[in-house]
């Protein structure tokens, strides 16, 4: 579990650092935070889950087939982004960002909180109605394949399942971690995902704090401790945010309110447009039509009305204006 830990905060770090500086450059890239790129990275590997994911559908290959797949990727990924950051580090010492560190004690009732609600999570019961995810994991694993066979009944699909559902990538996913690690899929879905997941929320809010109080890190403190206190509060019935990601924080839902939907609110306040479309595109991948898809693209499109009534206004002045 140690090494999985690891493997999750290292690789996404590097691959999400090395997209930002290919999408942003070198000067626009020193504004990023570290969950910027955390997330991104996150938001990435998902992308590449979801293209190994439906080559192994179409070309009706094995799981086996989407591991080996999703690794190769993952791996690519990551040598190119390193690459693209040695590239660029000479660049970046001599133009060095001016953010500094921070203080760490600062954020101490934020850390307090995301220790609870990690302990929370690790030694609770998750909530498990209407959700078959660690069935359907374990069936990729002992059969090899990819919705081969229901869960339910250990017996193939005879009419297959809903196209909504068959391509959602996240069960994949959670089985290519599983057998990389050879770990239960009880621990990966139930646990780690979660943990995951909430310590994302945390860096989610963190950005969106430092757009709002850009210059405050004390608002930005209570602003995090806040919305870890919300959480605690949308813990008291089922449906809620809160629920969600304390309780069963590797549905898709949950990974879309609790991390896209905070993080695609600060990337519309900083006008990082590429971002918000992969937010968008992140969240395709995860949920579906009866699901809730298009809370990424309502958010955004809500977000740019004040540009586009700026951009109809001068319009109108520039016509307005006499020749």
């Amino acid at each position: 579990m140690l090494i999985l830990i690891l493997c999750t905060l290292l690789i996404p770090a590097v691959i999400g650092s090395g997209v930002l500086r290919i999408l942003y450059g070198n000067e626009k890239n020193s504004g990023f935070h570290i969950w910027d790129k955390m997330i991104t990275g996150v938001i990435t590997v998902l992308f590449l889950g979801e293209v190994s994911h439906l080559c192994s559908l179409i070309l009706h290959r094995s799981f086996s087939f989407f591991t080996g797949l999703f690794a190769a990727l993952t791996l690519v990924m990551a040598g190119a982004a390193s690459a693209t950051i040695v590239c660029t580090r000479r660049k970046e010492k001599a133009a060095p960002s001016k953010a500094g560190g921070g203080n760490v004690l600062i954020f101490a009732p934020a850390l307090l909180l995301f220790g609870l609600q990690t302990a929370y999570i690790l030694l609770g019961t998750p909530f498990l109605q209407g959700d078959m995810t660690v069935e359907t994991v374990n069936s990729f694993l002992q059969t090899d394949g990819i919705y081969q066979v229901n869960p339910m009944t250990g017996s193939p699909y005879q009419g297959g399942i809903p196209l909504r559902l068959k391509i959602l990538a996240l069960p994949s996913l959670y089985g290519g971690l599983c057998r990389f690690f050879s770990l239960d899929p009880q621990e990966v879905v139930w646990r780690f995902v979660p943990c995951v997941t909430l310590a994302c929320f945390y860096g989610a809010f963190s950005c969106l704090g430092r757009c709002l109080f850009p210059e405050d890190e004390k608002k930005r403190s209570c602003f995090l401790a806040l919305a870890g206190l919300l959480l605690w509060a949308g813990n008291y019935a089922v449906g809620m945010d809160g629920f969600d990601l304390l309780n069963c924080g590797w549905r898709g839902t949950a990974v879309r309110n609790a991390i896209l939907a905070p993080w695609l609110i600060s990337l519309c306040l900083r006008k990082k447009r590429m971002l918000a479309i992969m937010c968008i595109a992140a969240e395709a991948c995860m949920v579906w039509t009866f699901y809730g898809a298009g809370v990424c693209l309502a958010v955004t499109a809500v977000m740019a009305v004040p540009d586009i009534v700026r951009l109809a206004r001068t319009a109108l002045k520039g016509k307005e204006a006499p020749k």
